[in-house]
């Protein structure tokens, strides 16, 4: 005889969902013991993690983290990362051998040797506003000193 697996109730659908949203967000759902309200905890993050975040937060805070959120190609590279995070998870293989023609491609065709440094710091520079970077420094070191 062949069972019937009977569908899942919309309340069971929603209980797994809730459960499923929440892990992702880093919380558990904790049931009492009482059959009342649930409590939601928060799960330890691996020491790993916790290291790549503390790293992480120190590169945005630091001038090349302040210099890069103010350089054009930032706001692009934020577009582009939700398209390439889903890419990266249905094709990994594809993106590897895409990044590996790419730079097989930069190490032939050497394209910086069409600028001179001067050319290319400047581009550099210019694309973001150094000024506002430099003086955000200034302004800080005396609000620094007063502190000490």
């Amino acid at each position: 005889m062949m069972k019937l697996i009977e569908p899942l109730s919309a309340k069971t659908k929603l209980l797994e969902s809730r459960a499923a949203l929440l892990e992702a967000m880093g919380y558990r759902e904790q049931s009492s013991a009482t059959g009342g309200t649930a409590r939601v905890l928060k799960l330890q993050q691996s020491e790993g993690t916790s290291k790549l975040a503390a790293i992480a937060t120190g590169l945005r805070r630091s001038a090349v983290g302040r210099w890069w959120k103010r350089h054009p190609l930032s706001g692009a590279v934020e577009l582009m990362h939700p398209l390439l995070e889903g890419y990266a998870h249905r094709h990994p293989a594809k993106l590897i051998a895409y990044g590996a023609g790419a730079g097989a491609l930069l190490w032939v065709l050497k394209p910086w040797r069409l600028l001179s440094t001067a050319t290319f710091v400047a581009l550099l520079f210019r694309a973001s506003n150094v000024s506002a970077l430099i003086s955000e420094h200034v302004m800080r070191i005396p609000n620094e000193r007063s502190g000490e």
